[in-house]
Parts: structure tokens; C-alpha cells; sequence
């Protein structure tokens, strides 16, 4: 079996000699490939010649079934930490490939290992008054990170058991960290009992950073329990953990899942300011997401969501004109026909005016083939006034395609305003354009 990503990172940590307090997303189990190719080429953690690109992995082998079989690994752990400690003396700070490979089999002897051999591997480690603690409570400390990816309550059980080993709070808090956040991925009520119940024991353990990493874990399955975790974990500042649960929604269930929780959450907050702050923050991020799945499956969602009003308008908010995207012109008609008249004007203009600057002949081959509309009339008023600086005639063409009236009018004066007067042709093309529509 091949141990996941996460732990990869944790053999990054190994290789810059353990640092723990670097690795605060790990517990969060959810930074991406690159990410985690990106970190461990940082911490000198090396790739198989013959695909760079691809890190170091574990092969799991079969499990231990005999006493002489833990007794072994207890050797192999003591002998390896003993060469460890000689080449940090030394002056290794990052592990050369001969010291990589001597790490990776030794986390594949942890993983051969199940629970109660792991606590007889510790008993026997920790008899041995020769080692150093710091490398003991280091290896100590990855093993049982290690374990927490696949067992996390035998982790956490076997951590609790052996805390007096981690006589360093940084290291011990990411131990615990790192299995809490293992065990909310799949179970969080679980993790949340837990957490509970041993709160006092292990208070100088539990941080923000603990919390965050359950509630970041959760959301990758369950984003509605995660917005229960952040209203009931006491947090100092909820931003980071309510961002982590928006970044998980990368689907439309998963945000039908984060939108419940959302409207939940705010119901447990007291300060109205808050209240809208938040609920603004997810939906805008939602938006985001949403409008990079493409215009027939947002609109899927948005129907199916029944947005309240002021959802819709935080929605909305988020939205913006994506690069070459075809569905650009289908969402400024939704804006026109999902938001009241004056906020509808105001974002179709920042909309396409965005959008023409990035992509004017996009822009106005839409405009051409759009059906006639309030939020058509407002595109070519901002397609027009931003165009104006540069190709006025253009401008000037597309705002005689308005109603005669106010809009026409207004947008015939901007154009003006803004028509170029560089040379003496220009500046005569002006005073005529200007004469023509009765401009002062």
C-alpha cells in the first residue's frame, strides 16, 4: 500500500531535520500535489532520478505477527536514531539520499506494525536510556503521524499513552494535532468527543492551529459538521477555518453542504455585523468556484439553492468575467434578471467593463448577437464609455443603438468627455461629434 500524500510532507519535515512547527497545513491533510512536490524539494527530500517528479513512496509490508518481529523493529529504531543523532552531530541539517532511504524504511517498518506492537516498539524504545530524547521523541513523534494516516484513534491512543516521551510541547501538539485532523477527515463527531473529553489533559497541546486543522480535515467530507466544529470549538478567529471549509467546495453538493452549514452558523452568531460579514465572505467564494464549473452547472445550483435575496446579492459579488470564457455574456444576463434594477446596473457595468478591457472584440461580438434587454442596454452604455478613449467613432456607433432618452444622452456626453484630443483632427472630430448630439 503506498502512504498517502500527506505523509510525504512528513518525511519532508524528517528531512530539515524534523521540523515540526513548519508543517501547520499538514494536519489539514489537504494541500495539493504540487504543493507537497514544491515543499519537499524546499526541505532537500529526494526524487527518484528517473522521475523527478515524482516523490519517494513507502511500500507497505506485510503486518508483524511475532514478538521477535517488534523486538526487531525496536532494534532497527534504536540502531537508525543512533546514526541519526551521529549525523546531526556531524553537521547534516538535511538528510543526504543515503539518510533519506534509511528514513523511508524505517517509516516502512512503522507501517508493518499494527497498534499494539507499535505501543511494545515504544515500551522497548523508551527503556533504552541511551538515546537521545530529542531524536527519540522526533521519531517517536513521525511514527505515530504516520500511523494517525490510516489508524487515527490507535494513534491518538498510543499518543496518550506515550506523552510523557514528548517532553517538547511543539513537537507533542503536532503529534496530536496531525491524528485529530486524520481521525475528522472521516469521523468528526468522534474527533470532537475526543477533543472534549481530554481538553484539560492536554490543554497546553491544544491550540488554534489543532482547531483549525480538525475543522480544514472535516470539510473535505462533511462542510456542514465543519461549520458546527467552528461554532463549537471556541475559536480566537474563525477567518482562517471558515476559509479552509470554502476552499473544500469544489463541487456542487459539497457547496449545497457548505451553504446549509453557513446558514446554520449564522444563526449562532450574535453581532449582525458579523453575521453579514461572513455570510458575504462564503458566498462570494462560492461564486468563485461556482462560475469556473461553467454557467450551466452554476445555474443548476443556483436554482436548485433558493438563494434568499441578500444571498443572491453577496453571490453576485463574487462574481466576475473569466478569460475567454463563453458563458461571460449568459452571466450578465442572470445578473440582470436575478438582481433588483439599481444593483444589476451598477455590477453589469463593472462586469463588462472589466470584460472589454481583457477581451474587447469578446465583448462586443456578444453585444451584437444579445437579445434586447435592461442588461443589454447597461453592457453597451459600459462597453461604450470604455471604449471611448480609444475608439470613439465604435463608442459612438454602439450608443445610437440605445432608446432615445436619458441613457442615450448620458452616454454620448461621457464618450465626449472622454474622446481623444492629441492632435488638431481629433480634437476637430470632437468639437463635430459634440455639435451633432448637441453636446455643450
Amino acid at each position: 500500500m503506498n502512504i498517502p500524500l500527506g505523509v510525504t510532507l512528513v518525511i519532508g519535515a524528517a528531512g530539515a531535520g524534523l521540523a515540526w512547527h513548519a508543517q501547520q497545513q499538514l494536519a489539514a491533510a489537504r494541500l495539493t500535489h504540487a504543493q507537497l512536490m514544491a515543499t519537499a524539494a524546499q526541505l532537500g527530500i529526494g526524487f527518484d532520478p528517473a522521475h523527478p517528479g515524482v516523490p519517494l513512496r513507502l511500500t507497505q509490508h506485510g503486518r508483524l505477527d511475532r514478538e521477535v518481529g517488534v523486538q526487531l523493529a525496536a532494534a532497527e529504531f534504536i540502531a537508525f536514531a543512533q546514526d541519526l543523532a551521529a549525523y546531526r552531530e556531524a553537521g547534516g541539517s538535511l538528510l543526504d539520499a543515503a539518510m533519506q532511504q534509511r528514513l523511508l524504511e524505517f517509516l516502512d517498518r512503522m507501517m508493518a506494525l499494527n497498534s499494539g506492537q507499535f505501543q511494545a516498539l515504544i515500551a522497548e524504545v523508551a527503556a533504552n536510556k541511551d538515546l537521545k530524547a530529542e531524536i527519540c521523541q522526533d521519531l517517536i513523534g513521525l511514527a505515530i503521524m504516520t500511523l494517525a494516516n490510516e489508524q487515527p484513534r490507535a494513534a491518538l491512543r498510543i499518543f496518550a499513552e506515550s506523552s510523557a516521551l514528548f517532553t517538547d510541547a511543539q513537537i507533542g501538539g503536532r503529534v496530536l494535532a496531525t491524528s485529530l485532523a486524520c481521525w475528522a477527515k472521516d469521523d468528526p463527531l468522534a474527533a470532537l468527543k475526543w477533543l472534549r473529553h481530554h481538553s484539560e489533559e492536554y490543554a497546553a497541546l491544544i491550540t488554534e492551529d489543532t482547531k483549525v486543522g480538525m475543522i480544514s480535515a472535516a470539510a473535505i467530507q462533511y462542510p456542514k459538521f465543519a461549520f458546527k466544529l467552528i461554532a463549537e470549538l471556541d475559536l480566537n478567529d474563525s477567518t482562517q477555518a471558515i476559509q479552509s471549509v470554502v476552499d473544500a467546495a469544489d463541487t456542487p453538493p459539497l457547496r449545497s453542504a457548505t451553504l446549509a452549514g453557513l446558514r446554520a452558523y449564522l444563526t449562532t452568531l450574535n453581532d449582525a455585523t458579523a453575521r453579514d460579514t461572513t455570510a458575504d465572505h462564503v458566498l462570494h467564494d462560492l461564486a468563485l468556484g461556482s462560475i469556473r464549473d461553467g454557467f450551466e452547472s452554476a445555474s443548476q445550483w443556483l436554482a436548485s439553492s433558493r438563494l434568499s435575496p441578500a444571498e443572491i446579492e453577496a453571490f453576485a459579488g463574487g462574481l466576475s468575467p473569466q478569460p475567454k470564457s463563453a458563458d461571460t455574456g449568459r452571466w450578465i444576463d442572470w445578473l440582470g434578471s436575478a438582481l433588483p434594477p439599481e444593483q444589476a446596473e451598477a455590477k453589469i457595468r463593472g462586469f463588462v467593463s472589466t470584460w472589454t478591457q481583457s477581451e474587447c472584440l469578446a465583448a462586443g461580438t456578444w453585444l451584437g448577437s444579445a437579445a434586447d434587454s435592461p442588461a443589454k442596454h447597461t453592457a453597451i452604455r459600459a462597453y461604450a464609455e470604455t471604449v471611448a478613449s480609444y475608439q470613439p467613432e465604435v463608442a459612438a456607433q454602439w450608443a445610437m443603438t440605445l432608446p432615445v432618452g436619458d441613457e442615450r444622452d448620458a452616454t454620448l456626453k461621457q464618450i465626449y468627455q472622454k474622446w481623444p484630443k492629441s492632435d488638431t483632427n481629433a480634437i476637430e472630430a470632437a468639437a463635430a461629434f459634440a455639435k451633432e448630439h448637441g453636446i455643450e
